[in-house]
């Protein structure tokens, strides 16, 4: 296993943010079954835009994401390759004023899982939404999660040696359902997080525009919150600990 905080410390990370997208448009009204073979209906998948919420919803997460956050401090900013995860981030990681960052975007193509973990595909087509823990009561579910975070670790991985040099102390990377969380366990696994904090992070159901922000304190300390806008006025900011000693 990778050892992912001897990692960051090398090159100056002390936080790792997952973003599922905001709200999308259907499947061209069509069930994956209607699709003649998985090829084309991950074409169509791939394609779908935000909806009118949904941009609304990450114009909202914005706040959370620049005061929170903070785009400047971002190495590079991370999309899956789908529509509708670039368009979330492209609201949420805008340059709008001229003393704002811009920040390089990076693909890691495997944030979106089709074809690539047909396990997990299978799971998700029969359970749809919902925390780690409703995965992990079904037989193989945990396994096949793991092995699916772990294909993301590694493409990660590739990616960081390319942008360690770039200045910033956190990579944003914007995705897709229960796969960010799947994703968010592995990540927080190699960077040494607590059985509690883990067992926390299970019961995460990220909601759309939605983060799960997994953090090294200056003590070594980790933290785990889930950012979100729930429950409050719009633009709203918070971030719920999840977990703290």
């Amino acid at each position: 296993m990778v050892n992912l905080e001897e990692k960051f410390k090398e090159c100056g990370i002390t936080r790792v943010l997952f973003i599922r997208h905001a709200q999308a448009c259907p499947l061209n009204n069509k069930p994956k079954t209607d699709f003649s073979n998985p090829h084309d209906w991950k074409l169509n998948d791939q394609t779908r835009p935000l909806t009118d919420g949904g941009k609304v919803q990450a114009e909202n997460a914005r706040r959370w994401f620049i005061e929170g956050v903070g785009l400047s401090n971002n190495k590079v900013l991370v999309g899956s390759g789908a529509r509708r995860a670039v368009e979330t981030l492209q609201i949420m990681a805008e340059t709008r004023t001229a003393n704002e960052a811009q920040v390089e975007v990076q693909m890691i193509h495997s944030l979106h899982p089709a074809g690539i973990a047909l396990e997990c595909e299978k799971l998700f087509d029969r359970l749809n939404y919902g925390p780690l823990t409703k995965y992990y009561a079904e037989p193989n579910g945990e396994r096949a999660l793991a092995e699916y975070g772990q294909i993301v670790l590694d493409e990660f991985c590739d990616m960081l040696q390319r942008c360690a040099h770039k200045p910033g102390n956190t990579i944003s990377m914007f995705g897709h359902a229960v796969f960010l969380n799947a994703a968010a366990m592995e990540f927080a696994k190699c960077m040494n997080f607590s059985e509690a904090e883990l067992k926390a992070l299970t019961e995460v159901d990220l909601g759309e525009a939605e983060g799960l922000s997994l953090t090294i304190m200056p003590d070594g300390a980790k933290k785990l919150q889930h950012m979100h806008c729930r429950g409050l006025a719009a633009g709203s900011v918070t971030a719920h600990p999840l977990f703290s000693a």
